[in-house]
């Protein structure tokens, strides 16, 4: 049967003639039905009518093109398809019970129904307009990402299998991932979520949910969580004393620990660039060890300046600031005074050896 005239996009109708009809003038049934996969990416292609001919279709990627409309609900068979980077107003899967990997990021979708795609593995609807996402029957999901959207609703209840979720840059106020206890990453930052319950997540290691008003997060049940990120919550995290130092108050606004400390009759700020009580217990014994070897260090970190700048009078700089990283490096800064360039302080960073690494860093303010 000739189905030349349902293809009206011509650089679509133009490839099919080239790839599958031995650049004939007319594209038959025969032709196309058999196909499995198309690789369509950044053609141009304003639309894709005619797809409905390709019925064994079990792939396609007909990503950053020009589409307005997909219409798949002839094409029974597809396992994978990435949609991403058109313009799509609305995209019906119903049809489509078979598909396992669902890529329609970058579109303009205000609504996705999902409740027929039972054997769904893995979905990226990121960068739409959702403002609900109901996957209930989504039982096999492993990967969701809906970042980006307007969600105020997502419900993953069900969704056992799930490892990784990426939901940040919404508007939900609740998230409940209570019943994904393979749950291994959590992005859910830039949200309004008050409560994260993770007692039943034991293998999540990564975790970072900053920009929400979260209040209390007990983490005691995540014996492998190492990447995490909390900060700008409502969460406090108490004050922390290194012996023979000092006390180190939170910084919610930052997050981080500082202090103030007197060192050679100058007030000198100490942080630390982590934001929880264990990662400053952590850094604790180094804080200590710099903090005992300071004069040292002074020294050492004068020295090199020093060489670095032999016709300048190095006795004139003020040692100000000392600030500790999670990885243990540190770095001393000094107050160089005003520049044409604006207020200069130059820093020199040690590492936990107490060797000096690295160039020196010269910021202006």
């Amino acid at each position: 049967m000739d189905i030349t005239q349902d293809f009206i996009d011509e650089r679509f109708k133009a490839y099919v003639l080239e790839m599958f009809c031995g650049n004939r003038e007319r594209i038959h049934t025969s032709d196309v039905d058999h196909i499995e996969s198309l690789k369509l990416a950044n053609q141009g292609y304003s639309s894709l009518r005619g797809i409905e001919h390709f019925k064994c279709l079990e792939e396609l990627d007909c990503s950053s093109n020009h589409l307005i409309e997909l219409d798949i609900s002839s094409n029974i068979n597809l396992k994978t398809l990435n949609c991403g980077f058109n313009r799509i107003r609305n995209l019906d899967v119903s049809h489509n019970n078979q598909l396992a990997k669902l890529v329609c990021y970058w579109n303009i979708l205000s609504e996705l129904r999902l409740d027929q795609n039972t054997n769904l593995r893995e979905l990226d609807c990121s960068y739409n307009s959702l403002f609900d996402l109901q996957l209930e029957c989504n039982s096999q999901l492993i990967y969701l990402n809906c970042g980006n959207n307007y969600l105020i609703n997502l419900s993953i209840e069900g969704c056992v299998d799930l490892i990784e979720i990426r939901c940040n840059h919404n508007h939900l106020t609740k998230l409940d991932i209570t019943g994904s206890p393979k749950l291994q990453s959590l992005r859910c930052f830039n949200n309004h979520i008050a409560e994260l319950e993770l007692s039943h997540n034991a293998l999540i290691t990564e975790l970072y949910c900053a920009e929400n008003k979260i209040i209390k997060l007990d983490t005691h049940h995540n014996p492998k969580l190492e990447g995490v990120d909390y900060s700008n919550n409502l969460i406090m995290e108490p004050d922390h004393t290194v012996q023979g130092v000092g006390a180190f108050e939170y910084d919610v606004s930052f997050p981080s620990y500082k202090s103030a400390l007197q060192f050679m009759e100058q007030e000198l700020s100490l942080r630390a660039n982590v934001s929880n009580k264990a990662d400053i217990e952590r850094l604790s014994p180094i804080i200590k060890k710099v903090w005992a070897n300071l004069t040292e260090l002074n020294d050492k970190a004068l020295n090199r300046i020093a060489e670095l700048h032999p016709d300048e009078d190095v006795s004139e700089l003020v040692l100000s600031e000392l600030e500790f990283d999670k990885d243990n490096m540190f770095r001393l800064g000094y107050n160089a005074g005003e520049t044409p360039a604006g207020h200069l302080y130059i820093y020199v960073a040690f590492n936990n050896e107490l060797e000096i690494i690295g160039d020196l860093v010269y910021e202006t303010y």
